[in-house]
């Protein structure tokens, strides 16, 4: 059967269900996958390490991540950009401290770009928004199949960066740029928290932090969460970083470890990203 987007996030309900019970968590805790996932656990971000980190705001709040990849150009996921005014966007670059306004740019959004197979099936969940007016940041190079395949094997380390929430739940919101590492995980272990149907290891990248040493309540690991959705996730290569992926979905609670965090791969979406 031919999986539209609802049928997806029923899915994912599901599989998120299905995470809690094996983690033994109460079920009032189960969610769907985060419509915007910023970092719990991590540390704020060294702004010279993400110089292309965005925030994108929607009617003056934080909306979710991304990351800039030309001078007009935003790479962001494509459910921060389906169905909404994008007139209601603005876009925040150069600006580790959301609150500190004199520094960085705001910038409108004139248009943008949701991946076709998105919204027909889920998959290849990326958007390209097209600014105003152009920003002087230093674009992050985008990883080509070559590359991703050098930088993503099982066990790689990677950095990923977001405005998001600081807590398993979702909520408190940072107001910084924050930064954590991610280490790539084996899809089966995606496979069993969201099942073949959701997960699609061509498009996407399974990945999950080390286990924070003051957990709480829960055993949580480091991981991307609510408001870092479409934030980079970055290897570093003999020629400079690459974002491999973009912050997609994850499970009810952040950080869950039997449900980690889903990334867009974005070497499988190059051809649409690179669309003039």
């Amino acid at each position: 059967m031919k999986l539209t987007r609802r049928n997806r996030s029923l899915l994912a309900i599901a599989a998120c269900v299905s995470a809690l019970t094996a983690g033994g968590l109460p079920s009032t805790a189960a969610a769907a996958p985060r419509a915007r996932a910023s970092v719990v656990g991590g540390r704020a971000a060294n702004p010279a390490e993400f110089p292309y980190a965005v925030a994108i705001f929607r009617k003056g709040h934080m909306h979710c991540s991304g990351s800039v990849i030309g001078p007009t150009k935003i790479l962001t996921a494509g459910h921060c950009v389906a169905g909404f005014n994008l007139a209601n966007f603005q876009v925040i670059i150069g600006r580790p401290i959301l609150r500190d306004t004199a520094v960085g740019q705001s910038i409108g959004v004139t248009s943008g770009r949701v991946h076709p197979d998105f919204e027909q099936t889920g998959l290849h969940d990326v958007a390209v928004l097209n600014l105003a007016t152009p920003t002087s940041v230093t674009p992050v190079a985008l990883a080509t199949p070559e590359q991703n395949a050098a930088a993503t094997p099982v066990g790689a380390q990677l950095r990923v960066a977001g405005y998001g929430a600081t807590n398993p739940f979702g909520s408190h919101l940072s107001g910084f740029l924050k930064a954590t590492i991610e280490q790539s995980r084996a899809d089966s272990r995606c496979f069993k928290a969201f099942t073949r149907d959701l997960f699609a290891p061509e498009s996407m990248i399974c990945a999950l932090g080390a286990l924070k040493k003051k957990p709480g309540r829960f055993k949580i690991h480091t991981s991307a969460c609510s408001g870092d959705s479409g934030g980079p996730l970055v290897a570093d290569t003999a020629t400079g970083p690459v974002e491999v992926g973009t912050v997609s979905f994850g499970g009810a609670l952040c950080g869950l470890p039997a449900a980690p965090t889903v990334y867009s791969r974005v070497s499988a979406s190059l051809d649409f990203i690179n669309q003039p």
